[in-house]
């Protein structure tokens, strides 16, 4: 097994309705303040599904944000292959502002075929931006989640999980140390949870932060259902139908059905913990304890001389 596969997330993660689960509300001020969050997705709707009410919230909480697509969603939009990597750029710079990232970064890969690429590429790609952006925590896939069956989504995943444990190796890409990026342990992650069968150990109320999840959901308009409401609002106008719920414009018909529809899963995920809405995560922690286990035999043990 390599050294870098050791620290990989425990398997044995508590699942929905067992012991172990931690409900993370909202903070007041600003604990998060100074500190650099990385999110790592494969595509436009990724983030702002699986996560973006925890991004809004720890944006909120003093964190500065960096979004990292490593597709080009080339496959999405229903128009040419060139059409459909300008909508989902423009749309990723839109949604990213929705949430409060800071900034986002393209790698274009070319979607369902990051299999083909190379891992050390892409691993040695993040851990410059995790290294030049200074991250302290991740967010992104768990590697070979089960019920995940989109190879973008693994590999994406695969690469995220070695360039943050590499990325604090001096021996690892050294010319990123020449060039003034140091080494940097990334000790804080947080994995989607993608399908029902993955493990979670953290439940977030995003309850506060929802209508800046619909802000970004609604960007994703080339996929994700961002523009749903509109095109069903047509529909039915051209039957000589209403639907109440989306109102009289498109912009009140997307935001609604984003609401009533495309925030279901998250209504049942906080149901289960008296929340309106949460998402779930596996979060791992390793920033090393205060005191080590030496530390402590040498405060109980060590003599004068």
């Amino acid at each position: 097994m390599d050294a870098h596969r050791t620290n990989a997330p425990n398997s044995s993660a508590p699942r929905a309705g067992t012991a172990g689960i931690m409900v993370d509300k909202a903070r007041p001020g600003q604990p998060h303040k100074g500190k650099v969050l990385v999110a790592v997705h494969a595509h436009l709707q990724d983030v702002p599904y699986y996560a973006g009410g925890l991004c809004a919230k720890l944006l909120l909480e003093g964190y500065t944000g960096y979004l990292v697509r490593t597709t080009n969603d080339e496959k999405y939009g229903g128009r040419t292959l060139a059409q459909n990597i300008l909508s989902n750029e423009q749309e990723h710079v839109k949604m990213a502002a929705a949430l409060g990232f800071k900034d986002v970064f393209d790698l274009y890969y070319r979607a369902h075929r990051m299999n083909e690429i190379s891992p050390t590429e892409i691993r040695g790609r993040l851990i410059l931006l995790l290294r030049m952006l200074k991250a302290d925590t991740v967010i992104s896939f768990r590697p070979s989640g089960p019920g995940d069956e989109d190879i973008d989504h693994d590999a994406t995943g695969r690469a995220v999980e070695d360039a943050c444990d590499l990325a604090a190796s001096e021996s690892d890409f050294q010319e990123h140390l020449e060039a003034g990026f140091g080494a940097r342990p990334i000790d804080e992650r947080y994995y989607f949870c993608t399908h029902s069968d993955q493990p979670f150990n953290r439940v977030v109320d995003i309850g506060p932060h929802v209508e800046r999840k619909i802000d970004a959901l609604v960007e994703c308009q080339s996929q994700g259902g961002g523009v749903s409401g509109a095109e069903l609002r047509a529909r039915l106008a051209r039957e000589g139908k209403r639907l109440p719920l989306l109102g009289n414009d498109d912009r009140t018909a997307n935001r609604e059905y984003a609401r009533q529809f495309l925030l279901d899963e998250h209504r049942e995920y906080g149901r289960r913990h008296n929340l309106p809405y949460a998402e779930r995560f596996l979060y791992v922690d390793r920033r090393p304890p205060a005191k080590t286990k030496v530390d402590e035999y040498v405060s109980r043990n060590a003599v004068a001389i």
